[in-house]
């Protein structure tokens, strides 16, 4: 994770503090006694740590609702919308603005459509959606954790330079987009932030080997490896879409993105037929009324899918994956086609044992990119940075 931190942004930093917002920070209500048994620290440290936190507004104390006889006994409560995390998500058509609370919790999304601009006009609609935001929500700036923002391509931590984007961007400092920004800024790439807000569902807390694959303008993945999202040695780990094979029909070489993202299946469909779509929406009309030439591209598209995900399995040794995006919702709502593909190849998956799930969350870039602050806020003392 790439982040810019600026001081002001910076209100939680005492260890004990972040050992008791995380104890609390998941909506539990706490006593001082029960914090101090579980924590392992002394009473009197904790009620310190306690009025410094009731000072920030973060928490507050309370009298339970659950009543033995005599006094109530008073709970440490988190108070979740005291402070509120934002993540931004840019693609090549629009840019989806989401505010989240302590809890995780959504209060708000907001996106404009966008086309054929640099990414720093991207991010200039994207900070006015934040604006606006702000304003319908009644923030106050000093609750704004930060702003975790995604981008759709290549991230090289290591050189902090944005690579490539699916616009067209090349070779852009980290920097320069830091500095488009008032707040606390997280930068990352836009799959390993969709693996993020499924993580955050609940839904796979057991899995400690997870892949994510991406599927919109460009195919990109996200891993899980031992409880920890892999980046690798400069933070591009994931770049699936990139993988190159060789077509059978024609002996060409293409990159595996080439052949299932929303930009090629349009291409693909325009050239075979010579008949002009402009958009992915127009593609899946064509898959809706079973266009004979869709639906072979389609086919030929989940071929190149399944191939993939055999692949990435036997390398990685992850058996649970996830596939999300444009592409992967309009696959899922035709499962005729995939169970086609799925059934051909039977053979070839049989000894994997692969439990594939499709995405059902929308948004999952700009969720994921609202949760880069959160991580950080309950984070103890900036670990693994």
């Amino acid at each position: 994770m790439n982040k810019r931190v600026i001081a002001k942004g910076n209100l939680i930093k005492e260890t004990n503090y972040k050992r008791i917002l995380q104890l609390i920070g998941k909506g539990q209500n706490l006593t001082k006694l029960d914090i101090a048994y579980t924590l392992k620290i002394s009473i009197p440290t904790v009620t310190t740590n306690i009025n410094d936190l009731k000072q920030t507004g973060i928490i507050e104390e309370v009298e339970s609702d659950i009543y033995t006889g005599g006094r109530k006994p008073k709970v440490i409560k988190l108070i979740p919308n005291s402070r509120i995390a934002v993540g931004m998500s840019i693609s090549k058509y629009k840019v989806v603005v989401v505010f989240t609370n302590l809890l995780e919790e959504t209060l708000l999304i907001k996106e404009i459509k966008c086309e054929d601009g640099e990414l720093e006009e991207y991010i200039t609609k994207g900070k006015k959606l934040i604006e606006e935001g702000i304003k319908e929500l009644g923030i106050e700036e000093e609750s704004i954790l930060g702003v975790g923002l995604s981008i759709p391509g290549a991230i090289n931590q290591k050189l902090g330079i944005v690579e490539q984007t699916n616009m067209g961007d090349k070779h852009i400092a980290l920097e320069c987009i830091y500095n488009q920004f008032d707040s606390t800024v997280y930068i990352e790439n836009e799959a390993n932030l969709s693996l993020l807000a499924e993580k955050s569902l609940g839904k796979y807390d057991e899995d400690k080997n997870l892949l994510y694959i991406g599927i919109n303008e460009g195919l990109g993945g996200g891993v899980f490896v031992n409880g920890d999202l892999f980046t690798g040695t400069s933070g591009r780990a994931g770049e699936f879409g990139h993988m190159q094979f060789t077509e059978k029909s024609t002996g060409k070489r293409c990159k595996v993105e080439d052949r299932i993202s929303t930009h090629s299946l349009v291409k693909l469909y325009a050239t075979k037929t010579g008949k002009r779509i402009s958009q992915f929406s127009e593609f899946e009309t064509l898959i809706r009324e079973k266009d004979k030439d869709a639906v072979e591209i389609l086919i030929n598209a989940i071929e190149v899918l399944i191939i993939t995900l055999y692949n990435l399995s036997m390398v990685l040794d992850i058996q649970n994956i996830i596939v999300g995006g444009k592409v992967a919702r309009l696959i899922k709502s035709e499962p005729e086609y995939f169970e086609k593909m799925r059934s051909e190849y039977s053979e070839l998956l049989g000894g994997l044992d692969l439990e594939l799930n499709f995405s059902e969350i929308k948004n999952t870039t700009a969720i994921g990119a609202a949760l880069l602050p959160i991580i950080d806020f309950y984070k103890i003392n900036n670990e693994n940075e």
